[in-house]
C-alpha cells in the first residue's frame, strides 16, 4: 500500500515519527487540557498557533521529531504549514508534467515524477503521522480535538493528490512505454502500485461519482476515528471496586497490587494489595488474571460480560458505527466498479479470493476435530473438579488453566518469574545477532538523543548496527497505560530509509506493547504469550530497519502486500517456542538468575500444543467474519447476526448471545485489516515454512554455522527486499520453492502420524 492509500483510507489511524533533539529534563508531553492555556483553559488562538511555527519540533528536518519537545500548540500550525507547502508542490509538479513528452524514456520520466512525489508524501505526512502516533500512546481530549480539526483537511488533500489526472497520465505513460521493462524491478513495482492505488483512490471517476466517492472517504475516515475513540473510552470508563477479600481469592498478587493502586488513584487511599479495596477494569493486565484465576464465579461473569459487550452501549456504543462503516465501504466498492469491498481489498493483496477461502476452509477442517475433543475434555474436567455441569464462557479460561496445570504441572502465572522483561529483551537481541549479524544496543537513558526521543518516560531508544555501522533505530514503549494508550501491541514506522539528496536517512520503528508495569523492586514479568508478542512485534521492526531498499515507497514495511506483512513477525515467534538456545538465553529467575529447571522446560514443550485446535478455530472464525462482512454485506443487514452465523459454522463453543465482538474488533474497523484479517493465517503458512528451513540439514537448529547462513539468507530476502519484489518471489528466493502448509500443521500439533488430518496439505499458495 502506498502512502496515498494509507493516508486516504486510514486517515486518523496510528502513525509515528522518530525524534532527535537536545533535552536535559525528564520529557513530558504537554498534550492535556492545561496545555490549551495553562491558566485560563482557553483554546489556542490562531496567532498563538502561527507564532510557534518557527522551531516547531513537528517540522524538524530529516523526518526526525523530538517528541519530548512537542506541545499541543505545535499541532495545527505544523500540519497546516505542510499542507500549504504540499499544495504548492503539487501545483508545480502538475505544471511540469505538461511539458513531459509522451515518448520520454521511462527512466527519465521516472526520475522526473516519482522522487518528487515521494518527497511530497514524506513532507506532508511527517507532522500528521506524528500526531496520530501520539494519539495512540498519549491520548487526551485536546489532542483528539486537534486531530479532528485537521483530519478533514488531510483527507481532502490526499484525495486531490490521488485523483490528479496529470500524475496518473504520467504514470500510465511510464508503464506503457517500451522501456518500462528496463527499469529495476523495485521501480516497476512502485509504478504499478501507484497506478493501482490511484485507481482505488478514484482517479478514473466522473465528476459526480468522484464527489460521492470523496464524501464516502471523508465519512469513513471520521467513523474510523470515532470507532477507535469509543473502544478506548469504553475500556477506561468501566470498572468495579471490590471490598471483600473472598471476591479476589485466587487472583495473583501482582494483579491485586495494580487493582489496589487503581483504587488509591480513585480516592481510596488506604487500599493495599493484601486487604483492598481493589478496582478492576477491562485493561488486559487486570482482566486476564481475573478471568484465569479468580475463584469467584460471579466476578468472572461480571468481568467477562463487560468485556464481551465493550463499546456496545452507552456513549461509546459502536453498533451504529459498524453498520455505517460497512454500508459506506460497499458504496465505495460500487463507485469504483467492484462488486464488494472485499474485492477492492484483495485487488492489492498477494492472495486471490478463492485461495483465501480454500486455505481457511482447509485449516478449519484440520482444527475442528481437535477443538471438539478439547471441548469435551474441558467439560469433563470441570465436572470432575468442581461439579460444574453447565460450563459457561466465563468459566473456560479458569478451567483451561487448571487443566493445563493438571496435565503438565505448569502454572502460567508462576512461570512469569522466569520471564523478566529486561532478560527477554536481551535474549531477543542475542538471537538477532546470531541470525542476522546485527547488534541492538540501548542508547544511554540520560543521553540527549534518548531523552529527546521519548513521548513517555517508559520509552527506550535502541541503535541497530551491522559491521560496526548504525543502520537504524528502534524505540520500545513496553508498559500498559490504559487511560491514554491504545490496547494491544503494534509497530509503526518512525522514519523510512531513503535518500534525501545524497544523504541516506536511516529507518526507525516504534514497538508498542501493553505489558504489566514493574512493581516495587520487581521488573515487568511476562507470560509466555507476552514473550511471543515481543518477538512477534520485533519481527515487524526488523523488517523495517533491516531493509536494503533505498526508495521510501518500497523501503522497510512500505509497499509490501498486506497479507505478507505478518510473515516476518510470525517467523520470530517460533524461536522462543522451538529453539532451546533462544529460550534458555532469557528463561532465568528474575531475582536469583537461576536458569529454569530442565524438567519445567520439557513440560512447557509438551504443553505447546495444548488446545491448538481451539486456538486455530478462533483465528479462522475472525478471518471468516471479516470476509463475510465485506464480501456480501447489504445495507440494513444485521452485522451482529452475521457474526453469530459465522460463529455457528466455525466454532465449537458459541459466544454469548449478547456478545458484540464487532464493537471492539479494531483490526478491521479502525485498522488496515478490513477484508484482510485472513492475512494472519496466510502469512503463518509462509512463516512456519520459513522457520522449518532452519531445522533442515543434519544439525538442524544445533548447527550454528547452518543457522547463521540461513539467517543471513533470510535477512537478504524476506527481511531485506521489502516491497521491492513480489512476496511470492521473495519467498522462493529464500526457500528455493513455493510455500507449503505442512510445517504450520506440524508446529500447531495438528498432524496425525506425520500427515495432515485433512487435505489441508494439498492447498497451494
Amino acid at each position: 500500500m502506498s502512502l496515498i492509500v494509507a493516508f486516504v483510507l486510514a486517515a486518523g489511524l496510528n502513525h509515528v515519527q522518530f525524534a532527535d533533539a537536545r533535552q536535559t529534563r525528564q520529557p513530558t508531553l504537554k498534550l492535556d487540557a492545561a496545555a490549551s492555556n495553562s491558566r485560563t483553559g482557553a483554546r489556542i488562538t490562531a496567532a498563538q498557533e502561527h507564532s510557534v511555527a518557527a522551531g516547531n519540533p513537528l517540522l524538524a528536518p530529516g523526518g526526525l521529531i523530538a517528541f519530548a519537545d512537542v506541545r499541543l500548540e505545535h499541532a495545527v500550525p505544523a500540519v497546516e504549514s505542510r499542507l500549504q507547502d504540499g499544495k504548492s508542490r503539487l501545483q508545480k509538479m502538475e505544471a511540469s508534467l505538461q511539458s513531459v513528452k509522451a515518448e520520454t524514456d521511462a527512466t527519465v520520466a521516472y526520475e522526473q515524477l516519482l522522487p518528487p512525489l515521494e518527497e511530497l508524501y514524506l513532507a506532508v505526512g511527517q507532522p500528521w503521522e506524528a500526531l496520530n502516533h501520539l494519539k495512540s500512546v498519549r491520548d487526551s481530549q485536546p489532542l483528539r480535538e486537534a486531530v479532528e480539526k485537521l483530519q478533514p483537511k488531510m483527507v481532502a488533500f490526499w484525495q486531490t493528490v490521488s485523483q490528479s489526472a496529470s500524475i496518473y497520465a504520467a504514470l500510465s505513460r511510464i508503464h506503457e512505454s517500451s522501456s518500462f521493462a528496463k527499469l529495476p524491478e523495485a521501480r516497476q513495482r512502485i509504478v504499478q502500485k501507484e497506478l493501482l492505488d490511484r485507481k482505488l483512490g478514484g482517479v478514473g471517476l466522473s465528476d459526480e461519482h468522484a464527489k460521492a466517492f470523496n464524501s464516502v472517504q471523508r465519512q469513513l475516515s471520521d467513523l474510523s476515528t470515532s470507532y477507535s475513540n469509543n473502544v478506548l473510552d469504553a475500556r477506561k470508563s468501566w470498572n468495579v471496586t471490590l471490598r471483600e477479600e473472598s471476591r479476589v481469592h485466587g487472583i495473583p498478587p501482582r494483579a491485586l497490587s495494580v487493582a489496589a493502586q487503581l483504587a488509591q488513584s480513585s480516592g481510596l487511599r488506604n487500599s493495599t494489595a493484601a486487604s483492598g479495596p481493589w478496582t478492576f477494569t477491562l485493561d488486559g493486565t487486570l482482566l486476564g488474571p481475573a478471568l484465569t484465576y479468580a475463584q469467584d464465579r460471579g466476578l468472572r461473569e461480571q468481568l467477562f460480560r463487560a468485556s464481551a459487550t465493550m463499546a456496545a452501549s452507552g456513549p461509546s456504543d459502536n453498533t451504529k458505527v459498524v453498520a455505517k462503516i460497512l454500508e459506506l465501504r460497499q458504496q465505495e466498492a460500487e463507485l469504483l466498479g467492484y462488486s464488494s469491498y472485499a474485492a477492492v481489498s484483495l485487488a492489492s493483496k498477494m492472495a486471490h479470493s478463492e485461495e483465501v477461502h480454500r486455505l481457511l476452509d482447509d485449516l478449519q477442517k484440520a482444527g475442528k476435530p481437535a477443538a471438539e475433543a478439547e471441548d469435551v475434555e474441558l467439560a469433563d474436567f470441570a465436572k470432575q473438579s468442581d461439579g460444574i455441569t453447565d460450563l459457561k464462557s466465563w468459566d473456560r479460561g479458569y478451567y483451561i488453566e487448571k487443566l493445563r496445570q493438571k496435565k503438565y504441572g505448569i502454572d502460567a502465572e508462576a512461570l512469569r518469574v522466569y520471564f523478566a522483561y529486561p532478560a527477554v529483551v536481551d535474549g531477543l537481541f542475542s538471537l538477532c545477532t546470531r541470525l542476522f549479524g546485527v547488534t541492538v544496543t540501548p542508547v544511554a537513558k540520560d543521553g540527549e538523543r534518548a531523552k529527546a526521543a521519548k513521548w513517555h518516560s517508559d520509552v527506550q531508544l535502541f541503535d541497530v548496527t551491522q559491521d560496526g555501522k548504525t543502520i537504524g533505530h528502534v524505540l520500545i514503549d513496553p508498559y500498559s497505560r490504559p487511560a491514554e494508550k491504545r490496547a494491544g501491541a503494534w509497530v509503526q514506522p518512525l522514519a523510512t530509509r531513503h535518500f534525501e539528496g545524497k544523504e541516506l536517512q536511516l529507518p526507525a520503528a516504534a514497538l508498542i506493547t501493553n505489558f504489566p508495569q514493574p512493581q516495587d523492586s520487581k521488573p515487568s514479568l511476562l507470560s509466555l504469550g507476552e514473550v511471543d508478542t515481543l518477538f512477534h512485534e520485533f519481527g515487524h521492526a526488523l523488517q523495517h530497519v533491516l531493509t536494503l531498499q533505498n526508495e521510501s515507497a518500497v523501503s522497510g514495511l512500505n509497499g509490501i502486500e498486506w497479507d505478507a506483512v505478518e510473515i516476518a513477525s510470525q517467523f520470530m515467534e517460533y524461536w522462543p517456542e522451538f529453539d532451546d538456545q533462544t529460550f534458555t538465553s532469557f528463561a532465568k529467575h528474575y531475582s536469583t538468575g537461576e536458569a529454569m529447571p530442565a524438567d519445567l522446560r520439557k513440560q512447557i514443550a509438551k504443553a505447546r500444543d495444548f488446545r491448538a485446535g481451539s486456538g486455530m478455530l478462533g483465528q479462522i472464525y475472525l478471518g471468516k467474519v471479516d470476509l463475510r462482512l465485506h464480501e456480501k454485506y447489504e445495507q440494513g443487514e444485521d452485522a451482529m447476526a452475521l457474526e453469530k452465523g459465522v460463529a455457528k459454522d466455525v466454532l465449537v463453543v458459541q459466544p454469548l448471545a449478547e456478545a458484540r465482538p464487532l464493537c471492539s474488533f479494531s483490526h478491521i474497523f479502525a485498522g488496515g485489516y478490513a477484508a484482510g484479517y485472513y492475512s494472519y493465517q496466510w502469512s503463518k503458512v509462509l512463516s512456519a515454512d520459513a522457520f522449518s528451513a532452519f531445522e533442515e540439514g543434519s544439525g538442524g537448529l544445533g548447527d550454528a554455522a547452518q543457522v547463521r547462513s540461513t539467517g543471513r539468507r533470510l535477512a537478504a530476502t524476506l527481511l531485506g527486499l521489502g516491497g521491492g519484489r513480489a512476496p511470492g518471489k521473495v519467498f522462493e528466493d529464500f526457500r528455493g520453492r513455493g510455500p507449503k502448509p505442512e510445517a504450520l500443521l506440524r508446529y500447531s500439533g495438528l498432524l496425525a502420524g506425520g500427515k495432515a488430518n485433512t487435505n489441508a496439505s494439498s492447498s497451494k499458495l
